[in-house]
């Protein structure tokens, strides 16, 4: 029991140092390339743990050669983007200034029901609606509506409207962020100024968070009584 309990910890750590290295794309929607990758990792990794007889050595070598070819073709792809299309499908568009490509949904086998039910889960009512629907190569159908069928932007109104940026986390349930205090440039003594402005202390924050504009958005902790 022990010993496959501590085969399965050096699996468990060797998997999570791979995943690390190949990047947060393998984590998200999965091209060709990246799923026999994921596939042969998951195949892999759980011979050592399932039959204590084989050496955790055994899977090392591979999962180690499963990464070097990954990196090594990511890189080749990059340099050399022709030869993305041999690895992976191009993108396919199915429908072109709202007409709807039916040689393509024949040819990639897309029934005209999946199609309608892509193009209502992306927020639009109609095929009348859609400008251009294109499955990528990761598999998922992106669709674009027509400027009709949009909402009005700032733009289309003649607003002027100002960039706040994203909201970064200062404090959460309490405990302070360093790694976001140093990016906007914010040391100890702000902190204690504005928590002391609102008569706290860190520990009783839940959230404190500040946008590129500057903008300071506060959630106190709830009393635990």
């Amino acid at each position: 029991m022990v010993t496959i309990l501590i085969r399965t910890i050096i699996v468990y750590v060797i998997l999570i140092a791979i995943m690390r290295l190949m990047g947060k794309r393998q984590l998200g929607e999965l091209e060709i390339t990246e799923l026999i990758t994921t596939l042969l990792i998951s195949e892999i990794a759980s011979l050592p743990i399932e039959n204590p007889s084989i050496p955790v050595i055994f899977a090392v070598i591979p999962l180690v050669t499963i990464l070097t070819l990954e990196v090594t073709l990511s890189v080749i792809l990059l340099k050399c983007p022709r030869l993305k299309n041999i690895a992976s499908a191009r993108p396919t568009i199915l429908i072109r200034h709202g007409t709807v490509d039916q040689r393509e949904l024949q040819r990639i086998r897309i029934s005209i029901d999946e199609l309608v039910s892509e193009i209502r889960q992306s927020g639009l009512a109609s095929l009348e609606d859609v400008d251009y629907a294109i499955l990528e190569q990761n598999g998922k159908i992106s669709v674009i509506p027509r400027r009709s069928a949009s909402p009005p932007c700032a733009a289309d109104l003649k607003q002027d409207v100002s960039e706040n940026g994203i909201l970064h986390i200062l404090i959460g349930d309490g405990r302070v962020n360093q790694y976001n205090f140093e990016l906007l440039g914010l040391d100890s003594a702000w902190l204690d100024e504005e928590l002391c402005k609102k008569n706290l202390c860190a520990e009783d924050v839940f959230l404190l968070g500040m946008d590129d504009g500057g903008n300071l958005y506060w959630i106190p902790k709830e009393s635990s009584k």
